[in-house]
């Protein structure tokens, strides 16, 4: 067991450094999304006049 963690140490590395960055990415996401916020702040959206009409941004 301990052979094939040490032969394969460096996949397992980036695997869990690549996993943490998604989680990352994800409770972002989330975060932006519950505070009503966008990727992108609607910055040249089409739709941005309707989306948040009620709220006063963009």
């Amino acid at each position: 067991m301990i052979g094939i963690i040490a032969d394969n140490l460096a996949n397992i590395i980036i695997s869990a450094i690549l996993l943490v960055c998604a989680v990352l990415a994800i409770l972002k996401i989330r975060k932006d999304k519950k505070s009503g916020d966008s990727c992108c702040s609607c910055h040249g959206c089409p739709s941005s006049s309707t989306c948040h009409k009620n709220s006063g941004k963009d």
